[in-house]
């Protein structure tokens, strides 16, 4: 008998298993991590048995008792699951669903990850609670990972939804957003609801907010409508950019397409972020992690510009930067041939000498001719060789080894793949960054992907006229996010009670229909797992006029000028087939932002601006790997939770263990969290989790780095 194994959220049972590796292999290629591995069982096969069993089955037997899965990787594994997704016999299952519920039983509702920008096909399987049937819960999510690996936030965050009967108060909701004067709205409504409140701010003339979706925005209106490549298209890219990105953390499956690209089109990644990922840098040989200073995407950018040759004003102090410096490594060469010349000369004259028949006959031209070629050796004047570099790219962290080993991959490569991270939109010089990455996008190969700040940001960004936040003192009604009156999900974990306070309970995204966009532009349908008999915001909307009884009677009307496309919600699938064809939803089509971008496109970039002062940071405001939203923060099932992460070198450095509360301060305001490990960092850096900051908080206010101080405590 071989003992049960278990890792992350997986249960090994390895006297089911039939070692077809398939864990090994998805855990590599798919995920980007070597942490399983086929090694040899403490067993033996009985000799005596060769006499008496096949020697086929012998064979087979004896290769099953030696061979057993293990778990070897050097860091620990945290809410990943894929392997257990892909075992084909049930000797790795999710350890939290074993021996609660017979497989047969469960109910297969098909629908949509609503935690990133992502939006995989997932399938929750559901059955009922208690003896009358009243009450479902979901025990598991599963995915076909024949066509999308999903991460450990789609596969186990499925306990958090809202109380089933919902709130009565529609009265009181309704007169809030009648006396609001803005409604902030968060970055996973749906594209119904976005429909929904934007009409209503037409009628009732308020401001929606969304920081996040508010940058995206405008990006967008810049940049306009540029081809958006499928994640089937990063699989096949030769070389893949990244700038502006922590891909880790913000889209898991853009990460997963990376690493396939690495593992099995042998592509090469070229990562540039102020912090360095070493999960990045693990993923293959051909990994390049460039450490830079904040703020610098802009030089970045243009830097490539420069290398694809492509003219713009932008580039004017990037040419005004440039200098020439000795090329050491040619001016070494070239001081070796010399030398070598000089001694060949030199030997030449002593072989000369030494021969005695021509002594008499040809002495003195001999020795004069080699005078004079040892002069000439001696004399001759060495052209000291140069490079050219940018004092811009210098300040900005390339140096010039950097700079040509870049320009290196981006000449041998063909198929070129840019991904555009979430911290560019809210970048000071983001407007000019979009009519860079426009004119990339139209006189290159180069093709970019745009990261959606939140699960629906696209969607929000093309349905709703958001504005800036300014942080006045203005009565604000929060909409799937918080204000003076919230209108939100009550994050009930499964049997416990609602953990956030809310003054009107809306539907979780896994108990109600409707669509939401994903990174691809494509608008994909949710189905609702669990039951809500509350009201939801068409209800609400009805007291203003709104004839729709359900959200999905607004999904036909979504607005076309935007590129969404008239077909009911029930017309929607939600499928790939067995050619590995996308047959979910259906693509946005051409939006009012190319109409923006050619407006914008009249005036010229602006000179790059150069970085004044380098910036010095030791915070950053970014969540871990599988925390992305509310549902995540309060779900019980993750292993990695919101809170403030270091490094190993620098948790030991504040004489602090993990699990123990820090306090971090800014001009008087404190923030507390939770300190966990980051194996991935090595920066002495604070990563802070957004949940941990409120509405007007002020850490972060400019950008998503900054210096905090840690408060001792007594």
């Amino acid at each position: 008998f071989k003992a049960l194994d278990s890792w992350a959220k997986a249960l090994y049972d390895p006297n089911l298993c039939i070692m077809c590796e398939r864990c090994v292999t998805t855990c590599k290629d798919n995920v980007g991590e070597n942490n399983l591995k086929a090694t040899k069982a403490d067993l033996h096969a009985p000799d005596k048995f060769k006499d008496s069993m096949s020697k086929d089955a012998f064979s087979v037997w004896s290769r099953k008792q030696k061979g057993i899965i293990s778990f070897v990787g050097s860091v620990p594994c945290y809410d990943c699951g894929e392997c257990i997704a892909v075992c084909p016999v049930g000797a790795l299952s999710y350890k939290d669903f074993a021996y609660t519920a017979n497989a047969w039983e469960l109910k297969k509702i098909h629908s949509t990850c609503s935690h990133c920008s992502a939006g995989c096909l997932i399938s929750y399987d559901v059955r009922h609670f208690d003896t009358l049937g009243e009450e479902s819960k979901i025990f598991r999510v599963l995915n076909d990972f024949y066509h999308n690996p999903i991460c450990g936030a789609g596969r186990f965050a499925f306990d958090v939804s809202s109380s089933p009967k919902g709130s009565a108060n529609l009265k009181e909701a309704q007169n809030a957003l009648k006396e609001c004067e803005a409604v902030r709205i968060g970055g996973d409504i749906t594209n119904e609801e976005a429909f929904l409140i934007e009409r209503l701010r037409k009628k009732l003339d308020f401001k929606i907010y969304n920081q996040e979706a508010y940058h995206f925005q405008q990006f967008l209106k810049v940049l306009g409508e540029i081809k958006r490549p499928s994640i089937e298209e990063i699989k096949t890219s030769n070389l893949v950019v990244t700038i502006g990105s922590s891909i880790k953390t913000e889209n898991p499956l853009v990460r997963y397409a990376i690493n396939n690209a690495l593992k099995l089109n042998k592509a090469s990644l070229i990562a540039m972020h102020p912090i360095k990922d070493n999960a990045l840098v693990n993923l293959c040989r051909s990994s390049f992690c460039i450490t830079h200073e904040v703020g610098a995407e802009e030089i970045l950018l243009g830097m490539l510009l420069k290398m694809l040759n492509i003219e713009s004003v932008a580039l004017k102090s990037l040419e005004d930067s440039k200098q020439s410096i000795v090329d050491e490594a040619a001016l070494k060469a070239l001081e070796e041939e010399r030398k070598k010349a000089l001694e060949q000369a030199e030997q030449g004259c002593s072989i000369g000498e030494n021969k005695e028949e021509d002594k008499t006959e040809a002495a003195t031209p001999k020795e004069e001719n080699q005078e004079e070629n040892k002069t000439e050796v001696k004399e001759e004047k060495i052209e000291v060789p140069t490079k050219t570099t940018y004092l811009l790219l210098e300040e900005a962290g390339i140096n010039l080894e950097t700079y040509e080993k870049i320009l290196a991959l981006l000449q041998k490569s063909n198929n070129t793949l840019l991904v555009v991270g979430e911290e560019i939109y809210s970048h000071k010089q983001a407007h000019n960054i979009a009519k860079m990455l426009r004119l990339l996008a139209q006189k290159s190969a180069i093709k970019p992907i745009l990261i959606p700040p939140s699960a629906n940001a696209l969607g929000i960004a093309s349905i709703c006229k958001l504005s800036e936040e300014v942080f006045e003192h203005e009565k604000i009604v929060g909409i799937r996010a918080k204000g003076d009156f919230t209108i939100n999900s009550d994050d009930r974990v499964f049997g416990k009670d609602a953990v956030s306070g809310v003054d009107f309970i809306l539907p979780s995204l896994n108990q109600l229909e409707g669509t939401i966009t994903n990174i691809e532009g494509r608008v994909l349908p949710l189905k609702p797992a669990l039951r809500f008999e509350g009201y939801d915001l068409s209800d609400i909307m009805q007291g203003f006029g709104f004839v729709e009884e359900n959200l999905t009677e607004c999904t036909h009307k979504l607005p076309t000028e935007a590129g969404f496309k008239a077909i009911e919600f029930d017309h929607l699938t939600n499928y790939f087939t067995n050619d590995r064809v996308n047959h979910r939803g259906y693509l946005l089509g051409t939006s009012h932002f190319e109409n923006s971008a050619k407006e914008h496109e009249k005036t010229e970039c602006e000179p790059i601006k150069p970085l004044k002062e380098k910036i010095a940071f030791n915070a950053y405001l970014k969540y871990p790997e599988t925390q992305f939203n509310n549902a995540t923060h309060k779900s019980e099932n993750l292993q990695l939770k919101a809170g403030v992460y270091v490094s190993k070198a620098f948790l030991k450095k504040l004489n602090k263990e993990v699990g123990q509360n820090i306090t971090l301060t800014k001009e008087e305001e404190e923030l507390t969290g939770v300190l966990y490990l980051d194996e991935s960092l090595d920066q002495e850096v604070f990563v802070i989790s957004p949940s941990l900051l409120t509405n007007h908080s002020n850490f972060f206010r400019e950008g998503v780095f900054d210096s905090v101080d840690l408060k001792e405590q007594a």
